[in-house]
């Protein structure tokens, strides 16, 4: 049962948040998770949600009670809202910068209480301005840590090959006898070329300079520095190129941009952009014939998430920012002598 492994996960991290109250979302798919996590954990939580293309508030209030329900430890202290008050806010202990709540700015934050802290479900190298007002939060001092996602108890990036393949499966292609070229900048690269250098027949690499080393057990073929393009002839005729680039709200394909649409025309017989993160010039795309998946990404944001390939990723993902606001409470950084938290101070 889903419950049973929201139960295994918050174990696995200690997670305690008895005695606080937690300010969340309540959400569909996946996200469905984070409100129980935190109230199995022994927090007041409420979770606020509206309706989205997603969802209905309705039918996401029904699936959280119905999940919430088959937990039969003790009840859940779990308060389902469709409006955020100023007596909420002040209340809370922690807010969480889940999708509904964003952006975290004056308007929402003028009432929390200045012991209040902030935990991101991401990385911090993934910051987004967007998200938040980090000026007004600064001058309010409150503490704000991103999550160390690769954490042996949380582990997400273990997860993004998986998500690569439903990416290649979603795109209507197969790796099974094909090969693909990995254009990367950022961490996500070992991560992704770990598992589809074993079921692909080829994966030429271009990441970094500076991350060579962290291919060196695998099975690929490095073929330069990113972003310079100097495809080989063998992989001339490779079924896709998987695309990664941070930040991700950069035009990094087009025309006067660092990967250049017309080196990729000129060097692949038919190029096909499988946009993993990074954003793309998509009308110059479409002018020069290069095909792309999915067609249209929001600037900023993945083409796929980790929610595509289940509720695994989540629930890690969600239960890992939760500690990071459990360790932020207590002025901690470390769970189990390993680096959980990374404070944001800029």
């Amino acid at each position: 049962m889903l419950i049973d492994k929201l139960v295994r996960q918050a174990d696995a991290l200690q997670l305690d948040l008895k005695g606080k109250t937690i300010l969340t979302e309540a959400a569909s798919g996946a996200y469905i998770v984070t409100p129980v996590l935190a109230a199995i954990a022994g927090a007041k939580v409420y979770a606020f949600s509206k309706s989205t293309r997603y969802g209905t508030v309705d039918e996401v209030f029904a699936s959280t009670k119905a999940l919430a329900e088959t937990f039969k430890k003790f009840p859940l202290d779990i308060h389902l809202i469709d409006t955020v008050n100023s007596a909420i806010v002040a209340e809370a202990d922690m807010i969480t910068n889940a999708g509904h709540l964003r952006p975290l700015n004056e308007s929402i934050l003028a009432h929390a209480k200045d012991e209040m802290v902030i935990p991101l479900m991401y990385e911090a190298w993934e910051w987004r301005d967007a998200d938040m007002d980090i000026k007004y939060i600064r001058n309010r001092g409150f503490r704000i840590g991103a999550t160390n996602e690769r954490h042996p108890n949380v582990d997400v990036f273990n997860y993004l090959g998986d998500m690569a393949l439903k990416q290649i499966f979603d795109a209507g292609l197969s790796p099974y006898n094909n090969k693909f070229i990995l254009l990367c900048n950022n961490d996500f690269g070992p991560f992704i070329a770990k598992v589809l250098s074993v079921v692909c027949s080829g994966l030429a690499v271009i990441d970094l300079d500076e991350n060579r080393h962290k291919y060196k057990d695998l099975q690929i073929d490095w073929i330069g520095g990113f972003p310079d393009l100097k495809i080989p002839d063998s992989y001339r005729d490779a079924e896709a190129v998987i695309f990664t680039a941070y930040p991700f709200d950069r035009d990094w394909m087009g025309e006067q941009t660092p990967v250049k649409t017309d080196d990729v025309r000129e060097q692949l017989s038919d190029p096909f952009i499988l946009r993993f993160c990074g954003d793309v010039n998509e009308s110059i795309l479409e002018k020069k014939g290069i095909r792309f998946f999915p067609k249209h990404v929001h600037s900023g944001h993945m083409g796929i998430l980790p929610s595509a390939i289940g509720n695994d990723p989540i629930i890690r993902l969600q239960s890992g920012g939760l500690k990071v606001g459990e360790l932020l409470m207590k002025n901690e950084t470390s769970f189990k002598g390993i680096r959980l938290v990374d404070m944001i101070t800029a």
